[in-house]
């Protein structure tokens, strides 16, 4: 095992950061034949490591200063084609917040009922307007718009389901606006009646991703960005890359892997880059989720196929002895 580290070594190596991976029911019920993950199932080791999101990923990745925030909401905007211009932005996701003991958890929402309606847009922009915060919809994302600069630091999604709401909560010089906003869109939720909506399912937002694009600047870099994602995407065009397909990745440079494609596209694209990657030379896969969860393939092994069973029965063998966690995976 190698031992925790908070820095990533992307030199000659490929980081995968794949929920859909780490998931033992999507594995189980997809379609896709998957001998080649099985066969890194037999030779890789687990990484102890600490836990990362994507925007953390991609600040170490390219270098960049990580005390900051990674300014994934204005990146996603620009992704799904918007002009996020100089401004600063901060991504925006309907959430489900519920008390646990002494503690405050938060759910993230799928499909229709993660999309809020067009009128509660419209009253949070009046209710918010003196603040100057000013809330967009774009392709069935939300996203809020400061008009002066802020400073603060942003958990994800995925690092507040992991941590709990509290230890999430933003943080720094402007943290206090954020805060609010966040306890102030709350109780707008529960006095309003929404169309469709239940209560049980969508009551607060989360805010994360606080940036603008002037806080990275014109990126010259070397680093591969492969997968479907509008916050690559958004990445891509700063760096003035084209998109990267699975079956492109070259092995003499590092490479970041991300995709928010449905689990089973997310598989069948996982499998076909890790017969390509097996089919060469690399000096590290790292697969992950965003909870620590990680795998390490590396090359020269010692011991190379030392397990006998496949994916599938390795991550049902590490959740048994209690290494990786199941409710991360859902």
């Amino acid at each position: 095992m190698t031992s925790a580290s908070n820095s990533v070594d992307f030199v000659r190596s490929v980081y995968c950061l794949l929920p859909s991976l780490f998931n033992v029911e999507a594995i189980s019920s997809s379609s896709a034949q998957t001998p080649n993950l099985d066969q890194l199932a037999r030779s890789c080791r687990r990484l102890e490591s600490p836990p990362l999101s994507i925007g953390q990923v991609l600040q170490q990745a390219l270098g960049l200063d990580q005390k900051n925030d990674f300014p994934s909401g204005a990146l996603r905007y620009a992704g799904l084609g918007g002009d996020p211009g100089r401004a600063v932005w901060a991504q925006l996701q309907p959430v489900h917040f519920r008390p646990d003991r002494d503690r405050l958890l938060v759910f993230p929402l799928e499909g229709a009922s993660a999309i809020p309606p067009q009128g509660l847009l419209d009253h949070l922009n009046s209710h918010f307007a003196e603040d100057g915060c000013h809330f967009v919809s774009l392709n069935g994302e939300w996203f809020v718009r400061f008009d002066s600069p802020l400073s603060a630091v942003t958990s994800s999604l995925s690092e507040a389901r992991r941590k709990g709401v509290e230890e999430a909560m933003p943080h720094g010089e402007d943290a206090r606006l954020l805060k609010r906003l966040l306890t102030e869109m709350q109780m707008l939720l529960a006095q309003m009646v929404l169309p469709g909506q239940q209560q049980a399912l969508f009551n607060g937002f989360w805010i994360s991703g606080l940036g603008s694009l002037e806080s990275i600047g014109a990126l010259q870099n070397q680093l591969q960005l492969v997968g479907d994602s509008p916050l690559l995407d958004g990445l891509r065009q700063l760096m003035g890359q084209a998109p990267v397909s699975m079956q492109e990745i070259e092995l003499s440079r590092p490479a970041v892997v991300f995709t928010e494609s449905p689990e089973e596209t997310a598989i069948a694209e996982a499998e076909t880059l890790f017969g390509h990657l097996l089919a060469g030379k690399l000096r590290k896969l790292v697969i992950a989720d965003e909870s620590g969860d990680s795998l390490v393939y590396k090359r020269p092994l010692v011991y190379p196929f030392w397990r006998k069973d496949g994916w599938r029965s390795l991550l049902e063998a590490e959740i048994a002895a209690g290494l990786l966690n199941e409710q991360d995976m859902m």
